[in-house]
């Protein structure tokens, strides 16, 4: 959630992260984001301000806001996806074999890992270097996707693991699944 939706909007922000704090604890009441700090809000804050221990009023002080914005980024972690891993490649870089880059370790870890769900994948271990195992689960893939068998990765590669890799591992699959 972006936190500049919260700027100007101290009601709306609170009722928010309540909200999404009652998501992760019981006990806490739901409340809807709506702008009026009402006796559903006033209720919200009274559960979760005997929750954390302080004096149950239904007012939002100093105290009572930082211990919701505390208890918010908690289940944040909790409920909100990870954010997304981004490895940049130029358009015409590529990996050679004996390359040594630290992406290399990631791209080792990822094609792994589909080894482990798509088992016609080649698997390699984790050296950090395009050795000879790496290329050989790179041609692998290349021969999957229907790409000439270079053993070289370049961004079109890189864009179709990145892909499968979401798809595969990143939702979860099993190699049951996939075969």
């Amino acid at each position: 959630m972006d936190e500049r939706f919260f700027v100007g909007k101290a009601v709306t922000s609170l009722q928010t992260m309540l909200r999404m704090i009652a998501r992760c604890r019981d006990g806490l009441p739901s409340v809807i984001p709506d702008g009026i700090y009402g006796q559903q809000t006033v209720r919200a804050v009274k559960a979760f301000q005997r929750q954390a221990g302080l004096p149950a009023t239904g007012t939002t002080d100093y105290e009572t806001w930082n211990a919701v914005r505390a208890a918010f980024a908690a289940a944040r972690v909790e409920l909100e996806p990870a954010a997304p891993l981004e490895l940049v490649m130029e358009p015409k870089a590529a990996l050679t074999p004996g390359s040594d880059n630290r992406n290399v370790l990631v791209i080792q870890a990822m094609l792994h890992n589909l080894h482990e769900v798509y088992g016609n994948l080649g698997d390699c271990s984790m050296s950090g270097v395009m050795d000879e195992a790496t290329c050989g689960a790179i041609r692998s893939l290349q021969k999957c996707c229907g790409m000439p068998q270079t053993g070289i990765l370049d961004k079109a590669l890189w864009m179709r693991l990145a892909r499968l890799y979401t798809q595969a591992v990143g939702n979860g699959a099993r190699k049951s699944d996939c075969q």
